[in-house]
């Protein structure tokens, strides 16, 4: 009889949980195309299920081994999932970007930690469970991405919105900004697949809509540039007939050629981090990419990629010690004047295994600290630090009020209608709109509901004077 391997997703869990369910929008729900990957690694002799909690309830069904995967909003969650299995007898892994950096903690909620890239070790943990000589860790190598097993699809659930299907192309970032963690785990190296391999597999998918999963679906440099048109001059030949969304550097936008080819085989939008309009606060994150662009440029860059008819979903993180209270304004000012389709606004979140957690931990400033409780605070719309330049209350006010201006329904409606003058494209205004109107909504809701608890969920004397002497 086959053995029953479960590997599960975990939701983050949230404090007011009543008011997450009523509220809550999902956008656009992304597989955990991951987690099919290790299914496809999985050695014969298996009976494999994957479990996503974000669309689908967890059962704790019996199974002989529980992979569970986990960033670090989802740790508490994840450690509290891992410990329900192992009272039952079952024997968890866990693995992720979470447990690779703090794999000290995790292995006090699990039985063994897979700490970097699986694909290397996966099936080595499955022989030695199998073997009844499952070890505590096992530490991953950043491996070529030639000749990648095909991740097992059939096994994701059918729930998940837009018909999206996430693929991904390559690793590794040759940034090293303050507050990402993704080098830690990927690496600098921009290791990509080859693009023949990449062709096929999409060829090889239904879905109508892809998700490149890449940090950058464009490395740096030119050669990176080269394999990007390859790759989208590839789609093209084929005669594919995606529409795909990634993420991707400002710089960009001074690639007419990568941008041509981009548009051609079905580019609808990308994701850009911007991160900040304040050069200070660039290089307080060592946003190097964006500093060589200039802020200045910004602008000019936003139009260079709607004149090809593709929309730009802007990112930007506020909280840094860069960030002065004229920022918000400032920040308001850009996304409109410069018609960035849709915007997701974060607060800077000092994640385990960046420089920037390392920082402030060492200078104090680390506000929520029970962990691995507390983890679930590290969302990006929690201030978990003391802020430099201004205090606890007009940071979360600043971010509330971009959102209040920019994500109303009326301007929602406005930015869409200038989204399909540029695009035309119906899909990608949809998407526009209903991304600004959740996760403005869902910020607006959340914090008026916050500053409506008495008393305040969080401790207001610690949290409302900025650092002295400023």
């Amino acid at each position: 009889m086959a053995k029953k391997l479960l590997i599960i997703n975990p939701v983050q869990q949230v404090e007011y949980q009543e008011f997450w369910n009523e509220s809550a929008v999902r956008v656009m729900q992304y597989p955990p195309t991951n987690l099919a990957y290790l299914a496809a690694l999985t050695p014969p002799g298996w009976d494999i299920e994957i479990i996503d909690e974000t669309i689908e309830s967890l059962a704790f069904k019996d199974a002989d081994l529980v992979g569970i995967t986990s960033l670090t909003p989802t740790a508490s969650r994840a450690y509290a999932i891992s410990e329900e299995y192992r009272r039952k007898g079952i024997k968890t892994v866990m693995g992720g970007i979470h447990v690779s950096m703090l794999p000290e903690e995790a292995i006090q909620y699990t039985d063994s930690v897979v700490i970097g890239e699986a694909e290397s070790v996966w099936q080595d943990s499955i022989y030695d469970f199998e073997r009844n000589e499952l070890k505590k860790f096992y530490t991953g190598e950043h491996i070529p991405l030639r000749n990648l097993v095909r991740p097992r699809r059939d096994l994701l659930s059918n729930k998940y919105a837009l018909n999206l299907g996430g693929v991904e192309t390559a690793r590794g970032c040759p940034n090293d900004c303050e507050f990402c963690s993704v080098t830690a785990f990927n690496g600098r190296k921009y290791r990509v697949r080859p693009v023949e391999e990449v062709l096929d597999e999409l060829e090889s998918i239904d879905n109508k809509n892809i998700f490149f999963s890449d940090n950058t679906i464009v490395g740096y440099g030119q050669k990176a540039e080269q394999r990007a048109i390859q790759l989208f001059r590839g789609m093209v030949d084929r005669g594919l007939n995606k529409r795909w969304f990634s993420q991707v550097g400002i710089d960009i936008a001074y690639s007419p050629e990568v941008l041509k080819w981009a548009r051609k085989s079905g580019c609808s939008g990308l994701a850009i981090g911007f991160e900040s309009i304040s050069e200070a606060a660039l290089q307080a994150m060592h946003k190097t990419r964006n500093l060589k662009v200039g802020v200045g440029r910004y602008k000019e860059g936003v139009k260079r990629i709607h004149d090809h008819g593709i929309a730009i979903a802007g990112a930007f993180v506020l909280g840094s010690d860069g960030d002065t209270k004229d920022v918000f304004q400032r920040t308001t000012e850009f996304i409109l004047d410069s018609k960035v389709d849709a915007t997701q606004i974060t607060i800077l979140t000092p994640l385990p295994g960046t420089r920037l957690y390392s920082n402030l931990k060492e200078e104090g400033r680390l506000l929520l600290t029970n962990y691995p409780d507390d983890w679930m605070h590290y969302d990006f719309t929690e201030i978990v630090f003391r802020p430099k330049h201004m205090t606890h209350d007009e940071l979360m006010e600043g971010v509330t009020q971009i959102y209040r201006d920019t994500s109303s329904r009326p301007r929602s409606w406005l930015r869409a209608f200038s989204t399909f003058a540029r695009t035309r494209s119906t899909y990608g205004t949809a998407i526009a709109y209903l991304w600004n109107r959740g996760s403005g909504s869902l910020w607006v809701q959340k914090y008026e509901y916050m500053k409506s608890l008495s008393p305040s969920a969080v401790d207001d004397s610690c949290l409302s004077r900025p650092l002295s002497g400023d």
